[in-house]
Parts: C-alpha cells; structure tokens; sequence
C-alpha cells in the first residue's frame, strides 16, 4: 500500500471519531440548506461540426443535472461538448442522464433501467460519469464504491458500447462553503478517499482516465448560492480540465 493511500485511510478513520459532533451538523443542513431546483432544457444536443461525430453520455448525480443553473446549455455535459467540438472541428451529439441525489449504485439501479430505451438507441464514443459527492455523504467504503463504479461501467456498456470512460473528479468536500466544521472534516476526509480509489480504478482499465476536480472549493465565486453546487463559471472551468484527457481517449 503506497503512503499516500495509507494516509488517505487513516484520514478517513480518524475522521469518524468526529462523526458525534459531525452528524446533527448535517441533520441542521438537511432542513435549513437552499434547495436549488435542477436546470430546464433539453437534456442532449448537438454542437456544430464535421461529419463523424463524437457522441458524447454523461451520467452522474446533481451536478450533470444542473442544479442551481439557468439552463442544461450551462451544464458540464454540454461544456464539455463545446470543447471538444472547438479542438476537433467535429461535431457533437451530446446527452446528459443524472439526478441529485444518487450514488453510484442508485443510479445503476434505478435511472439506468427508467432511460433504458433512450440508451439503447445510439451507442457512444465516449462515457463521462460524474459521481462521488453522495457516495461520500453516504459514508461509503473505498472498496464498495469501486464496486459500484464497476459495476456502473458494466451495465453501460453492455447498454450502450465499449466506449471509453472518463472518471470526473470527486471534489473535496473539505473546502464546500455550506459546511461547518467538523462536518467539512468528516465529509472532506471520505471524498479524498473515493477520489483515490476512483483514481486506482482507472489506472487499471486500459481505456479509462480519472481526471482530478481541480475547483478552488474555497472560492465562492465557483458555487452557485446554495455553497454546494458549482456555478455556471465552476461547470466551465471543470469542462476545461476535463478537454485534454477526453481527447486522449478519443484519439486511442
């Protein structure tokens, strides 16, 4: 086990020592947190371009549903499309599948199965998943949520392809504004940990890259009103840091 890894567990289990003083903070947020409402729009689309066009699935939880935006034209999954369209001169049908609220294992389970006939339709070029904030809430283990992501993988391939995956980030919840200490420790502490075993589980697949959520959690001006959720600026942001890796996988 590498030192990195060690100390990232033992974060972790010192963490919930705190998890008395921890959880009624979160039971407070739960009734007194800004409810942000996920953004109207069309959900898929396609940005101008070349023929052979990249057909791009997201799927993941609030984020990908843009809560706290305008519109879905804010959204990462259609950032990332403006991106790649940008750099490639090709065109890109994009389509986003995510809900707020769901770890890795609830949307295999449930939002999988309810867009089942949509992804039948049209396999993709590429995967983006964006998952890990309630995975994280949920406490959940680093070697359950490898599970979960593997098994997400699975199931969509065999639904829409053997595309290649991009891993989105699991953001430090540590540096979330809405968080009080010790929860920002707590939670912090879990989402550093599913951020490495995300990491680990890319690096052993040979078409799949884990790019690090490099957001400043500690800038207001990246979150929408809420302190939870990124803004319009924080969603274009994370779409750039996500452009390079994409591109790579489309270029194997």
């Amino acid at each position: 086990m590498s030192s990195d890894r060690l100390k990232a567990q033992l974060a972790a289990s010192f963490s919930l020592v705190l998890a008395p003083l921890a959880l009624p903070q979160g039971l407070r947020l739960r009734k007194t947190a800004i409810r942000l409402r996920e953004a109207p729009g069309a959900r898929s689309g396609l940005v101008p371009g070349a023929e052979a066009q990249i057909r791009l699935l997201a799927v993941g939880e609030s984020p990908l549903a843009g809560v706290g935006l305008e519109d879905q034209s804010q959204a990462l999954t259609a950032r990332l499309a403006e991106r790649l369209a940008a750099e490639t001169g090709r065109g890109v049908r994009w389509r986003s599948v995510a809900r707020g609220g769901l770890t890795a294992a609830a949307l295999r389970e449930k939002l999988l199965p309810e867009r089942a006939q949509e992804l039948s339709q049209e396999p993709a070029d590429l995967i983006l998943i964006g998952l890990g904030v309630n995975d994280s809430l949920a406490l959940r283990s680093a070697r359950r949520w490898q599970r979960d992501l593997e098994d997400l993988i699975g199931e969509l391939h065999a639904r829409t392809g053997p595309a290649p995956v991009l891993l989105a980030g699991v953001p430090d919840m540590y540096h979330f504004p809405l968080l009080p200490f010790p929860l920002s420790l707590l939670l912090g502490s879990r989402s550093r940990l599913l951020a490495r075993a995300a990491d680990r589980l890319a690096a052993r697949r040979a078409r799949a890259r884990y790019v690090p959520m490099a957001l400043d959690g500690r800038s207001a001006e990246l979150f929408c009103e809420d302190g939870f959720h990124p803004n319009r600026d924080g969603h274009a942001l994370w779409a750039e840091q996500l452009t390079p890796a994409a591109l790579q996988l489309l270029a194997r």
